[in-house]
C-alpha cells in the first residue's frame, strides 16, 4: 500500500468527522464573504454617509475573523487528539512524522480548499439577496448589487492564513510528540481536584456575586460607567468568577453532599458530571462566553428595533425647531396655518426663549458653532420638572449627546460666554446627561446650560437682540400621520434661509426619527442576526467536537460499567445528564453574561428609561435559544446514546 493510499484510506474512514469541520468552515467563509461583499461595495460606500454602517460592517469581519482563527484551530486539534492512537499505530508500523505531517496536511488541504471553494460560491449566490436586503433597510438611493474582486481576494487571504497558522500548529505538536505519547494522548484528562478546590469554588461565588453588586453601582453612577478602567474592572472580576465557578464548585458541592444520601443514591452520575466539569472546564468557559455574545449581539439590535417607538417619543414635542440669528424666522400665523394642514388636530405650539453664546472651549464634535443655548434656573426647572438649583456665578452643563462623557467642557472648569461684544464668565458646577427642553437634533450641540435666574436677567439686558434665540415645540393629537407636515415646514423654511444657514438648525420630529431608526436598528438586527447563528452553529459543533474525540474514553468508561451489571438504561440515564449540564450550563452562565451586558450599556447609553422593555425582549431571545438548544441537545443524546450502546452490545 502506497502513502498515497493510505491518505485516501484514512480520509474515507474519517469523512463523517471531516464533513462536519467542512460544513462549519463553510459556512463560516460563506458569511464572511457576504458582509466582505458588501462593504466593498463601492456604490454603498459612497451612499452610506453614516459611519456608523461602514463600522458595524468592518466589526463584524473582525468578529468573524476572530471566530473563525478560534473555531479551526480547535476543530484541527480535536481531530489530531481523537486520532492520536490510530498516529501511533502508523509510527509503530516504520511511518515517519514527517509522514504523518504530510497526511495532515493533504486532509488540511483538501478541507481548506473545497470549504473556501463551496464557500465563496454559496456568498456569491446568496450576495444578490443579501446585498438588497441591506440595500433596502438602509434606505439608500441609486445604490445597485456588485461584486467586487476585493470581497474575493480578502476571504481568500484571511481564510488561507487561518487554515495556514492551523495548520502549522498541528505539524508542530505532532513533531514533538513519541509514539508512546501519542498512546496516552487521547486519555490525557484534567480531571485531578486541587488541593484547594473548595475554598476556590467559593471565592468564584463571591467573586461572581460581587461583579453583580460592581455593576450595579458603574451602571448608576455616570462619572463610573464612562471610566473604561471600572468597565474592565467588572468584566475581568466576572469572567474570572465564573471560570472558578466552573471549575472547583463541582468539588466544593461534592465536598457538602458526600455524607448525605442523595449523594450516594447518584453517585454515578454526580462524580461522572464533576468529572466532566474538570475535564471540559476551558470548552465551558469559552462556551458561556461564546453563548453570551450570541445572545448580547441578537437581543440589543433586537431590543432597539422593537423599541423604536418608545425611543422616538424621547422627544420632547412631536415637531420642533429653533430660531436664531434670522435663521427660520417664519410669521406665526404662516406657521399655524401649515401645521394646521395636518390630518390630526393641532393641539398647540410652544414658544421657548434662550440665550444663544459663543463660548471659548471646544467642546465635542457636535458643538459645530461653538455655541450653547443657555435658560435659566427657574426655566429650566419648569421646562423638564427638574429642580436644580444654581449659584451665583455657576452653570450646570446638561449633555444631551446619547454617547458617555463629558464633551469636552468637565465639571470646575472656566467657562466663557460672549455674544461679541459682552463676556460672561461661569464655573462649571457640574456636567451630567440630563434632561433639557429641546430635543437633541434641533440644536448643533452637546449641552445646554443653565445659570442662576438672576446671572440669566443681567444676561438677558446686556446680550443684542440677535443672541435671543426661540425654540418652537409642536404637538398634534397623534405624531404618526405627520409625515407631509414635517416635509412641508422643511421645505418652508429652506426656502426662507436662502443661504442655507438653516442646515445647521434641522427641524426635529418624531416621526423622522421612528423611521431613522427603524432603518438602523433592522440593518443592525439583519447584521447580528447572522453572526449569532454563526456563533450559535459554532457552539453546536465545538460541543460535537468535543463529544467526538472522548467517544473512545467513554466506551471504554461505561465498558467496565457495563461488565458490573449497570444496565443500558442507567448508562443512558449517565450520557443524558453529562449532556444536559454540557449543554446548558454555558448557556445558562452566558444568558447571564448577557444580561448583565445588556444592563451595562443600555445605562452607559443613557437608556435606563427602557431597561424593563430590554431585559423583557432580552429574555425572548434567551427563551429561543434555550429551545434551539434543548432541540440540538436532544438530537446529540439520542445519536451518542445510541453510539456507546452500539459499541457496547458490539463488544459483548
Amino acid at each position: 500500500m502506497t502513502f498515497r493510499d493510505v491518505t485516501i484510506k484514512n480520509f474515507k474512514r474519517n469523512v463523517r468527522n471531516f464533513f462536519s469541520y467542512f460544513i462549519c468552515s463553510a459556512f463560516a467563509i460563506t458569511i464572511f464573504f457576504l458582509y466582505a461583499a458588501l462593504l466593498f461595495n463601492t456604490s454603498v460606500r459612497e451612499a452610506a454617509t453614516e459611519d456608523v454602517i461602514k463600522i458595524v460592517l468592518m466589526l463584524s469581519l473582525a468578529a468573524l475573523t476572530l471566530f473563525s482563527v478560534f473555531f479551526i484551530n480547535y476543530a484541527h486539534s480535536s481531530f489530531i487528539k481523537s486520532r492520536s492512537k490510530e498516529f501511533a499505530i502508523f509510527m509503530s508500523l516504520g511511518m515517519h512524522k514527517n509522514d504523518l505531517q504530510k497526511i495532515i496536511l493533504l486532509e488540511n488541504l483538501i478541507i481548506s480548499v473545497s470549504s473556501m471553494i463551496v464557500g465563496i460560491l454559496t456568498g456569491s449566490i446568496f450576495s444578490r439577496l443579501f446585498q438588497n436586503v441591506a440595500i433596502n433597510l438602509l434606505d439608500l438611493q441609486g445604490v445597485s448589487y456588485s461584486l467586487s474582486a476585493a470581497s474575493f481576494i480578502v476571504t481568500a487571504v484571511v481564510f488561507t492564513v487561518i487554515f495556514a497558522v492551523s495548520q502549522m500548529i498541528s505539524s508542530v505538536k505532532v513533531g514533538k510528540l513519541e509514539i508512546a505519547d501519542l498512546m496516552k494522548d487521547s486519555r490525557k484528562t484534567d480531571n485531578k481536584a486541587k488541593k484547594h478546590a473548595g475554598k476556590l469554588g467559593l471565592l468564584g461565588v463571591v467573586l461572581v456575586l460581587a461583579s453583580f453588586v460592581l455593576l450595579v453601582i458603574i451602571s448608576n453612577h455616570e462619572s463610573l460607567n464612562t471610566n473604561p478602567f471600572m468597565i474592565i474592572t467588572y468584566i475581568l472580576m466576572s469572567f474570572i468568577g465564573i471560570y472558578m465557578v466552573i471549575s472547583h464548585l463541582g468539588n466544593t458541592l461534592i465536598g457538602f453532599l458526600k455524607n448525605k444520601k442523595f449523594y450516594y443514591h447518584h453517585i454515578l452520575s454526580i462524580t461522572e458530571i464533576n468529572h466532566k466539569f474538570n475535564q471540559n472546564k476551558r470548552i465551558m468557559f469559552i462556551l458561556s462566553i461564546l453563548s453570551g455574545m450570541t445572545i448580547f449581539l441578537v437581543a440589543s439590535p433586537f431590543s432597539l428595533l422593537q423599541l423604536s417607538e418608545s425611543i422616538a417619543e424621547r422627544n420632547k414635542h412631536d415637531i420642533e425647531f429653533v430660531s436664531v440669528a434670522g435663521v427660520h424666522a417664519i410669521p406665526a400665523n404662516e406657521l399655524e396655518g401649515l401645521l394646521k394642514q395636518a390630518p390630526d388636530p393641532l393641539k398647540n405650539i410652544k414658544e421657548t426663549s434662550f440665550l444663544n453664546l459663543k463660548m471659548n472651549l471646544e467642546g465635542s464634535k457636535y458643538d459645530i458653532l461653538k455655541t450653547k443655548p443657555i435658560v435659566s434656573q427657574d426655566m429650566y426647572n419648569a421646562l423638564t420638572g427638574e429642580n436644580v438649583q444654581v449659584g451665583a456665578g455657576e452653570a450646570l452643563n446638561i449633555i444631551t449627546a446619547w454617547e458617555p462623557g463629558s464633551h469636552g467642557i468637565e465639571q470646575g472648569v472656566d467657562i466663557e460666554f460672549t455674544d461679541g461684544q459682552q463676556t460672561f464668565n461661569y464655573k462649571i458646577a457640574s456636567s451630567y446627561h440630563g434632561d433639557w427642553f429641546a430635543s437633541a437634533g434641533s440644536y448643533p450641540t452637546s449641552s445646554g446650560i443653565v445659570v442662576s435666574n438672576q446671572d440669566y436677567a443681567d444676561m438677558q439686558v446686556k446680550v443684542n437682540s440677535a443672541a435671543v434665540g426661540t425654540h418652537y415645540g409642536i404637538d398634534f393629537e397623534s405624531w404618526k400621520g405627520t409625515d407631509d407636515v414635517v416635509l412641508m415646514l422643511k421645505d418652508t423654511l429652506n426656502a426662507m434661509d436662502k443661504d442655507g444657514s438653516g442646515q445647521l438648525f434641522q427641524v426635529a420630529s418624531k416621526v423622522d426619527a421612528y423611521k431613522e431608526l427603524k432603518k438602523n436598528y433592522s440593518l443592525f438586527v439583519f447584521v447580528t442576526t447572522l453572526i449569532g447563528v454563526l456563533f450559535f452553529v459554532a457552539g453546536g459543533m465545538v460541543l460535537y467536537f468535543k463529544q467526538y474525540t472522548e467517544m473512545g474514553n467513554a466506551t471504554v468508561f461505561f465498558r467496565k460499567l457495563h461488565k458490573i451489571g449497570i444496565s443500558d438504561k442507567e448508562i443512558r440515564g449517565v450520557v443524558s445528564a453529562e449532556l444536559l449540564i454540557t449543554f446548558f450550563v454555558p448557556l445558562l452562565l452566558g444568558s447571564v453574561f448577557g444580561y448583565c451586558f445588556i444592563y451595562l450599556i443600555t445605562h452607559v447609553m443613557s437608556g435606563s428609561d427602557i431597561i424593563g422593555e430590554f431585559m423583557t425582549n432580552t429574555t425572548i431571545v434567551v427563551a429561543i435559544y434555550f429551545v434551539f438548544q434543548l432541540s440540538f441537545y436532544l438530537i446529540t443524546k439520542r445519536k451518542y446514546s445510541r453510539e456507546v450502546v452500539r459499541k457496547l452490545t458490539s463488544a459483548a
